[in-house]
C-alpha cells in the first residue's frame, strides 16, 4: 500500500485552499499547539521532526520557543511546504521544510522528538509508516502528536455538514476506522495497536475536549470556510454539487450556534498521544 491518492489530493485544489487559509486554520487550531508542545518542548542541541507540518505553523512555534534547537518540518503537499518556507523565511527561523512522504523518509541523522498536529492519520499503512517514523529516532526518542476523535463528538466539523445533508445527492459514508482521513485515529484501542505493532513503547491516549473559534467574522464567512475545508467540503467535490447551493443552509445553522458576538464556537473532541521509541 502507498500514499498516491493522498499525495494527489494535497497537492491538487485541496492544499492550495489550505495554503489560502492557512493563517485562519492555524488561529482555529491555535489551542493544540501548547497541548502538543508544553510537555516535550526540546532542549539545546535536540534536534525536532514535525512530521504533516503544513504550512509550518507548529514547527515555527517550536523554534520561537526553544533554544539552539534543530527543526525540520516535513509534508507530502508541495503547496503547503513552500507557504511554510516562506513563513520561516519571513522570520529567520531557519527551518527546513521537505517535501517527503514520512512513511518513507527518513532524517540524516537519528532525532528526539517527533511531532505532529493533525499531520498523522492519512497513511495508507499506518504500521509501516510509524515504524520508518521511529527508525529515524534516538533510542527513547519521544513522539507526540494530535488526532481527532470520532467525527459525532467534532460539532466544529458535523454541524455544517448536518445542515447540508437534505442537499447532498447522497449521505457521506461515516468515517471508517483504518480508512486514512481526518477521523482515522477516532478509536483509541486502534491508534494503541499502531504504535504497538510499529514497536513504540510507553504509549499513552489522553483525552483533549474544548472549543474552537471557527474563522469568520460572520456566519456567511465562516460557512465561506467550512466549505473549503473539512468533511463538507470533500462531500460537495465527490459529488460535483456547486457550494453556493448548501451555502445558505449552512449560513442558517451557524446563525443559530453563532454567540452574542456572531462568531461561531464549537465543540471539538481530539486524543493527545505520546510513546517512547
Amino acid at each position: 500500500m502507498d500514499n498516491t491518492s493522498q499525495i494527489e489530493y494535497w497537492n491538487g485544489p485541496a492544499g492550495r485552499k489550505w495554503v489560502r487559509d492557512a493563517d485562519r486554520m492555524d488561529v482555529m487550531l491555535s489551542p493544540f499547539v501548547e497541548a502538543i508542545l508544553s510537555p516535550v518542548l526540546p532542549g539545546p542541541g535536540q534536534a525536532v521532526i514535525d512530521v504533516g507540518c503544513g504550512a509550518g505553523a507548529l514547527s515555527l512555534n517550536v523554534a520561537a520557543s526553544a533554544v539552539n534547537v534543530s527543526v525540520t518540518g516535513v509534508d507530502v503537499s508541495a503547496p503547503l511546504i513552500e507557504l511554510a518556507k516562506q513563513r520561516s523565511a519571513a522570520v529567520g527561523a531557519g527551518i527546513e521544510f521537505v517535501v517527503a512522504d514520512a512513511s518513507v523518509w527518513r532524517p540524516a541523522q537519528p532525532v528526539d522528538l517527533v511531532i505532529s498536529r493533525f499531520g498523522v492519520m492519512f497513511f495508507a499503512d499506518p504500521v509501516a509508516a510509524f515504524a520508518n517514523i521511529r527508525a529515524g529516532m534516538k533510542p527513547k526518542g519521544r513522539l507526540r502528536f494530535a488526532c481527532w476523535r470520532p467525527l459525532p463528538e467534532n460539532t466544529w466539523a458535523l454541524a455544517p455538514l448536518q445542515a447540508a445533508m437534505p442537499l447532498l445527492k447522497t449521505p457521506p459514508a461515516p468515517p471508517q476506522p483504518g480508512t486514512p482521513g481526518p477521523f482515522a485515529f477516532g478509536d483509541a484501542d486502534y491508534v494503541s495497536r499502531i504504535l504497538r505493532d510499529s514497536g513504540w513503547a510507553d504509549i499513552s491516549i489522553t483525552p483533549w475536549d474544548g472549543d474552537l473559534m471557527l474563522p469568520g467574522a460572520s456566519a456567511e464567512d465562516t460557512a465561506e470556510f467550512m466549505l473549503d475545508m473539512g468533511p463538507l467540503s470533500r462531500a460537495i467535490a465527490e459529488q460535483g454539487i456547486d457550494p453556493d447551493v448548501v451555502k445558505g443552509a449552512v449560513v442558517a445553522r451557524l446563525k443559530e450556534l453563532a454567540g452574542e458576538d456572531g462568531r461561531t464556537r464549537l465543540k471539538a473532541a481530539a486524543w493527545i498521544v505520546e510513546a517512547e521509541a
